[in-house]
């Protein structure tokens, strides 16, 4: 599973899970000064999310592992084995 978040650095994401919801949440700040002789000018920019996934019984929580690079929050989830040997059921229409 894959999350674009440009402009974020790996210090500024929380990831927990919680009871099968995988928490996501990232803050990050930046201020920048320009000083000239006659005038000093001030940028601010504040960005900050939260997102909040529900994942599947066949996920084990112990074995999610999460990467950031490139503004890319990628998460690798595991799935027990019995989850992986399920096959698709046919369900007939009436």
């Amino acid at each position: 599973m894959e999350l674009a978040a440009p402009g974020f650095a790996k210090k500024d994401f929380d990831v927990t899970m919680d009871n099968g919801c995988l928490n996501i949440s990232a803050e990050s700040s930046n201020t920048k000064e320009e000083k000239d002789d006659d005038y000093t000018r001030k940028a601010f920019s504040y960005n900050s999310f939260e997102k909040r996934l529900q994942l599947p019984d066949s996920v084990k929580e112990e074995d999610v592992k999460a990467k950031y690079k490139d503004g890319l929050l990628s998460f690798n989830l595991a799935k027990t084995a019995a989850s992986k040997n399920h096959k698709p059921k046919k369900i007939a229409i009436s």
